[in-house]
């Protein structure tokens, strides 16, 4: 036996010179949306990684034409070399029509011989590993691991690689821009979304609808929650609670400041703030009725009789800023001479 001898690494400089696409499943279970597939597209260079999701395989058709025209768009440079494996999605006569109007060179890997196409395949196995994480950590239901996967691409795209150089990010690679972090949450985490006025049933209708953290939309500067309900909102005035409990009373009692966050977020959030929901004044639970007054006015008398207790701490400015200086010892010179003699 005399296998054919590897030929290395191919050496990229640019985006889109070499594009790794693999497909993944059947899923055991359909997403919310009903898909059982998940195709992605890596691009070599930058390690940027785009994933669809489809129903059946032969969706991936229509998605890719979609993704090419997208990136080639984003990047205004043209798809080199292709690779892939040898799946009927990616050798019909559709697809290689495809490739050849655009003058792409199609690779496909040997059968049984996934390690040709490394670069997806171990992929693969991070996001799956990385969605599962996730999914069991806020114990969320499995129809949702369509949005855990969409999740752990987003995070992976703004994360340092070790196939990169020290400090370089896909995002970074692939947009030119550094990426902001600061917006993450914690998937499948308990939250708040605040309603809008016209939204509020009257008076006293609840402000806030509670829901669970399922990622970051795309096109939205806004985050994605589905609701106790089960509906799916976009919602950019959100707030948080990243620990264990999911009643409201809980939060307040047990959470620090950084658990509970209202944030803002978005594809492009460097400039936005997040606020912190750290404490409430209590102003609502507090009646104006003039007792207080009365009270502290009838109390009166009684202050004054009591003797005034002071600190026995001595008290001393702060070092930086305290100094002693003897006037008396300094003497200012009364001629030049004694000036440019003097010592200071």
């Amino acid at each position: 036996m005399t296998p054919i001898p590897s030929a290395g690494g191919v050496c990229v400089t640019r985006r889109l010179q070499l594009v790794h696409s693999e497909l993944w499943g059947p899923m055991s279970e359909p997403s919310r949306g009903g898909a059982l597939f998940f195709g992605m597209f890596t691009d070599d260079f930058s390690r940027w990684t785009d994933v669809v999701f489809l129903h059946k395989k032969s969706d991936l058709f229509a998605e890719y034409k979609k993704w090419l025209t997208k990136a080639q768009l984003h990047t205004g440079i043209k798809i080199k070399v292709l690779r892939s494996d040898n799946g009927g999605e990616y050798v019909s006569s559709a697809f290689k029509a495809l490739q050849d109007g655009n003058g792409t060179t199609h690779q496909t890997t040997v059968p049984d011989t996934p390690q040709q196409n490394g670069v997806t395949e171990r992929l693969n196995q991070v996001l799956v590993e990385m969605a599962r994480t996730m999914m069991r950590h806020k114990d969320v239901d499995q129809d949702l691991w369509a949005d855990a996967i969409k999740t752990s691409v987003y995070i992976k795209n703004r994360v340092t690689s070790r196939a990169l150089l020290v400090g370089k990010t896909p995002h970074g690679l692939w947009t030119g821009n550094k990426p902001n972090v600061s917006h993450m949450r914690v998937f499948g985490s308990t939250c708040w979304v605040v309603l809008h006025k016209s939204h509020i049933d009257g008076k006293f209708g609840d402000k806030a609808a509670k829901g669970i953290f399922v990622g970051y939309p795309d096109g939205s500067k806004a985050y994605k929650v589905i609701l106790d309900d089960g509906k799916f909102v976009k919602a950019r005035s959100v707030v948080f609670s990243e620990n264990t409990s999911s009643k409201v009373a809980d939060v307040l009692e047990n959470s620090t400041v950084e658990d509970v966050v209202e944030g803002e977020t978005g594809l492009n959030a460097g400039s936005d703030d997040f606020d912190v929901d750290a404490e409430d004044d209590g102003g609502d639970n507090q009646q104006n009725d003039g007792s207080d007054t009365l009270a502290d006015d009838n109390q009166g008398s009684t202050r004054a009789q009591d003797t005034l207790r002071r600190s026995g701490r001595s008290r001393r400015p702060p070092v930086g800023y305290w100094r002693p200086v003897n006037l008396a010892a300094h003497r200012a010179p009364m001629t030049y001479g004694q000036a440019v003699q003097g010592q200071e």
